[in-house]
């Protein structure tokens, strides 16, 4: 099934719904007598407090030992639980399904009013991108900081604001130069027309000094790309991570490559299972020692597979549809009684269905994961499919602790922002969340938010509720006029339309 990407145009009542701005904290601030869950791999801490001035944390420790400035304002948090913000690792907000000229006002509170203190974006309009991450950082925005890709690179397609198609080795090079130059802060591939293409981002990656993600081309192996340098991959089913694992690797993946070309989507299955069957402990060890060996980080998404692959939990009065557009919410509904999207599922759930045990197996093992979810997929809301893939993560076999430090610390050391982000602590950002109940005994509880506190400003659940009242005025205001062809080889599930060419 291809989504039409829809030109949106607000209309003059968008316009009177204004961007909230990050507020300038004047006053220090003190959470008092909470549960601190600090990210820091220690056990929850209770009656603690956290001290916060000038958008930076300045104290943490048992209640009765901080002293609290007179000027401070102070919130009773007992019984509730304060951990760092969130970071969704895996989003497109700025393209694809999310047109720009609505999403800023929809989506980037939707985030944050789900605890999101920070995104990645994995393909959208740079140009958009970078300007909202400046209007966020110097705070005349607010919403969750944003790091991004900018349009990814594919082996096939038109060249539009989110994708950017190379054709060989040296228009790959250029096109890494290109958006280095205009600032993007990594790179993204979904496909590649060439084990040469594939390599020449890698190492044009590494000239530039910018770190380069995404897709598995099926040409490439998981320690190939890892040797090479790629950063994070995207997705195990749709870069083939179980092939990698297969005794039959070397007979199975010219296959798969041949049934990517024909659209052999029946074939694609087949090889699958083939490689489902014939897992080797040995390369599984080969490939788990490369990949912690080199860095490589992995984010599974198993959410948008779980909610796509299970379109009979799908609801027509879904109120997270009050988030969308008109137009796209009449699509998705659409999708309901669409048999291509019913065929896709089935063929997502039946390809999907090793993706868990994989994530289990990793984690295991000790490579980093990430938390990602792949919003906007039909039904894979954002904000509330990041909360599903905290639960995802468990049903693989994470702790909740461990989920929850994933999308906290482990997103911070990744991006490299650890004293930054990521932990509750002395000097690091005054970005956090407040739960009314423990996300450690149910992960469940992470959509149980009390508060958002963002650079220090802290946005109790009425303020919250207001910046989503706004957001659903600004999607209903949202109009489709002059709908565009459907994108070139844009199919089932977002940015893998690009590959996904299976019935």
């Amino acid at each position: 099934m291809r989504f039409r990407k829809l030109v949106l145009a607000p209309l003059l009542t968008l316009l009177l719904v204004p961007s909230f701005r990050s507020a300038e904290p004047s006053s220090p601030l003190a959470i008092t007598h909470v549960t601190l869950i600090d990210a820091t791999g220690r056990p929850p801490e209770p009656d603690q407090t956290v001290l916060i001035e000038a958008g930076r944390i300045t104290a943490v420790g048992a209640t009765a030992k901080i002293k609290i400035p007179k000027s401070a304002r102070t919130v009773n948090a007992s019984g509730k639980f304060l951990l760092p913000g969130f970071w969704d690792m895996h989003v497109h907000i700025a393209g694809i399904n999310a047109d720009p000229s609505w999403s800023k006002k929809v989506l980037l509170p939707l985030l944050l009013a789900n605890g999101i203190t920070g995104v990645r974006d994995m393909g959208g309009d740079l140009d958009a991108l970078l300007s909202w991450q400046r209007d966020i950082e110097s705070g005349a925005l607010l919403a969750p900081h944003i790091v991004a890709a900018g349009p990814f690179l594919a082996a096939r397609g038109r060249k539009t604001p989110e994708q950017y198609p190379v054709h060989n080795a040296e228009e790959a090079r250029a096109a890494v130069d290109d958006l280095k130059k205009r600032g993007a802060n990594f790179i993204k591939i979904i496909s590649m027309p060439s084990r040469d293409a594939f390599f020449a981002v890698a190492e044009e990656s590494k000239k530039q000094n910018i770190p380069f993600v995404g897709h598995l081309p099926f040409e490439i192996g998981v320690i190939e790309a890892s040797d090479a340098g790629m950063r994070s991959i995207e997705h195990l089913l749709y870069s083939a991570f179980a092939l990698s694992f297969s005794l039959k690797e070397t007979e199975l993946r010219p296959r798969l490559v041949e049934a990517e070309k024909n659209g052999d989507s029946a074939g694609w299955e087949q090889i699958a299972h083939e490689a489902d069957a014939t897992y080797s402990q040995e390369k599984a060890a080969a490939l788990v020692q490369a990949l912690k060996k080199n860095g490589t980080w992995v984010t599974p998404t198993l959410a948008s597979l779980d909610i796509t692959s299970h379109p009979e939990n799908w609801k027509a009065d879904d109120p997270l549809l009050a988030f969308l557009p008109p137009a796209i919410a009449k699509e998705w509904r659409g999708s309901f009684d669409d048999a291509e999207m019913k065929q896709r599922a089935g063929w997502l759930g039946r390809q999907a269905s090793n993706d868990w045990k994989l994530t289990g197996e990793l984690h295991k093992a000790g490579v980093p994961l990430l938390v990602g979810s792949d919003s906007l997929d039909p039904f894979v809301f954002p904000g509330d499919s990041f909360h599903h893939e905290l639960a995802e993560l468990v049903r693989a076999g994470f702790a909740p602790i461990e989920a929850l430090e994933a999308a906290t610390r482990g997103a911070a050391l990744f991006l490299g922002r650890e004293k930054d982000f990521g932990t509750v602590e002395t000097g690091r950002a005054a970005d956090l969340v407040l739960l009314a109940a423990d996300p450690v005994e149910n992960i469940a509880n992470t959509r149980k938010i009390w508060a958002v506190i963002r650079n220090g400003g802290y946005y109790d659940r009425a303020s919250l509720d207001t910046l989503l009242t706004r957001a659903k005025e600004a999607a209903a205001a949202a109009t489709a006029e002059n709908p565009q062809e459907p994108k070139e080889a844009l199919g089932l599930a977002a940015e893998r339309r690009q590959r996904a060419r299976h019935p």
